[in-house]
């Protein structure tokens, strides 16, 4: 995971850059998408059983058309054991009853359709459940499955020791042994995940086959590509070295580096075989199916997962940019503009940049960085040039949910460290309104509690008012359209050590900027002075401001003397 940089002076020029970005107005409809992550199991419960289901993504589609995105992501919906919350796949081509079927899923992709609305879905493939027929016949030693998964014999013919050293994702060892076929098998994560094995010929066309019969036979819009980093191992299975992290305890996946179980080259290779498998069925279709891919690396390592640096081969149409998610309440300006600065300067063009503030496994971004900053946030991934991702509840604000070891559901095996590993916080169940069970269910349970801070954070309430981060959230998609319309762009970041960062965008025609539109955030609780990164004596007028700010849409702004109160975020026209 890249690591922030603190920076101790004032103004940062050396973070301010500019980087040129073609918007012809027939790219495909993706590269400037806004993407909405549905967790299904929190979103909505259609049958009062507080468990969120298809059919209640249904009952809410007019709701997401409102917000203005262009397409929805679904999490795991596949039939599964549950092992790991529907990452733990037993049948690639049903639905898991909890969520409903086949049929009420087909329902859900004609209705989004109809209101134009994109569906991406959750595409585990390094791994299955130790359910699936597959591994049942691989364990069994029943060709040709016998060699789909990654067994192993144990060191000098053990049973109790592993091949090697490899750690599972969840701690303790990514090994665990078979009695029925005498051998031990690799799991990435849970021992309930066996890894395929992408070395085989035969799984990846499974795996094609997989993606045919979602995106061309039953026309999904793309898929989301889960854990692509750890899709191929060294072959050699060499131990891995110690990373030498401090306070990590020897069973912790991060005591090790890991040099042989993630990011190998031929996983890259699996990636560039997808893609072009999808580029066959687009062309079939005469519509884009895309994927977006999740490995969670450094910058070096993720842009091979984009194609070649000249594009000659591609990989996913792009891969999640995590950089956001370390960000805290200690952030400031300076470490933000730096993280927007590498990706507008270190990207290949032909490729296109994405913003990600949060998922279902990393605390809300309004726990994370203080919900006084979530319109600030909001906006920024809005403004910048490329594809937003927001995951559901970002366009209320909600914060990470109340949920104790007893009431959890993931990870609690161990409640001393329930608070520090479990996900529970920020899957609890959306917040519709101010009732008890929040408009989730008409039940009398859920399968998470209910927040309670549902009483002054929830969609109801903020339908009713025009200067709320939902109303401020539906004004940014509005205002992404624009911004995105125009043939090219120019983008300029700075921000300082403290708490002031800005991004200028134009457009640019004949070589000359026009319609300059300024995004301006004081991350900090006291005042600050603000100096405009783009002052071109035109003045300015505000376009969105946030909840907390005093200014409203329309005002006019001193571009020579503006001061920001605290936490204030505008973004700025030219009046």
């Amino acid at each position: 995971m890249w690591k922030l940089t603190i920076f101790f002076y004032l103004w940062i020029c050396c973070l301010q850059s500019s980087k040129a970005y073609h918007l012809s107005t027939d790219d495909e409809w993706w590269k400037t998408a806004t993407f909405y992550q549905i967790y299904p199991k929190s979103f909505k419960d259609s049958d009062g059983n507080g468990i969120g289901d298809l059919q209640g993504v249904i009952e809410k589609l007019d709701y997401i058309k409102d917000l203005g995105v262009t397409g929805v992501w679904l999490s795991p919906i596949f039939k599964s054991p549950q092992a790991d919350n529907g990452y733990d796949i037993s049948d690639y081509r049903d639905i898991d009853p909890q969520f409903g079927t086949l049929e009420i899923f087909l329902e859900l992709l004609k209705e989004a359709h109809k209101r134009g609305i994109k569906v991406v879905l959750d595409y585990v493939p390094n791994h299955t459940s130790d359910q699936h027929e597959w591994f049942k016949k691989s364990e069994n030693g029943e060709k040709p499955y016998d060699e789909y998964y990654i067994w192993k014999d144990g060191k000098n013919g053990s049973k109790t020791e592993p091949p090697n050293n490899w750690l599972s994702v969840f701690g303790h060892s990514g090994w665990t042994w078979s009695e029925k076929r005498q051998q031990f098998y690799y799991h990435a994560f849970l021992k309930e995940q066996p890894d395929l094995d992408y070395r085989n010929p035969l799984v990846r066309q499974e795996m094609k086959d997989v993606l045919s019969f979602w995106l061309d036979t039953h026309n999904v819009d793309g898929v989301r590509m889960d854990a692509v980093s750890k899709l191929v191992e060294d072959a050699a299975f060499l131990d891995e070295p110690k990373s030498n992290a401090p306070g990590v305890a020897d069973f912790m996946y991060d005591y090790l580096t890991h040099t042989y179980t993630e990011n190998q080259p031929e996983g890259y290779d699996v990636v560039y075989e997808w893609r072009s498998h999808l580029e066959s069925i687009s062309k079939k279709k005469e519509s884009s199916r895309i994927c977006m891919a999740e490995d969670g690396a450094n910058f070096t390592l993720t842009l091979p997962y984009y194609g070649t640096l000249n594009g000659s081969v591609l990989g996913a149409h792009f891969p999640f940019n995590f950089f956001f998610l370390p960000l805290n309440t200690t952030s400031n300006g300076g470490q933000i503009a730096n993280i927007i600065n590498e990706w507008l300067i270190r990207l290949p063009k032909i490729y296109t940049l994405n913003w990600v503030l949060g998922n279902h496994d990393l605390h809300r971004i309004a726990s994370r960085v203080g919900k006084e900053k979530v319109d600030a946030l909001n906006m920024l991934t809005a403004v910048l040039p490329g594809i937003q991702i927001t995951y559901n509840g970002e366009e209320i604000g909600m914060e990470d949910g109340e949920v104790t070891c007893e009431q959890g559901d993931d990870l609690k095996s161990n409640c001393t460290l329930y608070p520090s590993v479990s996900r529970d916080f920020e899957r609890t169940p959306f917040q519709w309104d101010s009732s008890e069970f929040a408009g989730f269910t008409n039940g009398t349970s859920t399968w998470l509690p209910v927040s309670s801070k549902k009483d002054n954070c929830n969609v109801a309430d903020q339908l009713k008012d025009d200067r709320s981060h939902l109303s401020i959230y539906k004004s940014l998609q509005k205002l992404r359209k624009t911004l995105n319309s125009r043939s090219e762009i120019e983008v300029n970041a700075q921000g300082n050590d403290k708490n002031v960062l800005e991004v200028a965008r134009f457009n640019k025609v004949n070589g000359s900027n026009t319609d300059l539109v300024e995004f301006i955030c004081n991350l900090g609780n006291t005042a600050a002075d603000v100096s405009l990164l783009e002052n071109n004596n035109v003045g300015y007028k505000v376009l969105i401001s946030s909840k907390n700010s005093k200014r409203k849409p329309g005002d006019i702004v001193d571009n020579k003397s503006l001061v920001l109160d605290p936490y204030e975020a505008l973004i700025l026209g030219e009046a």
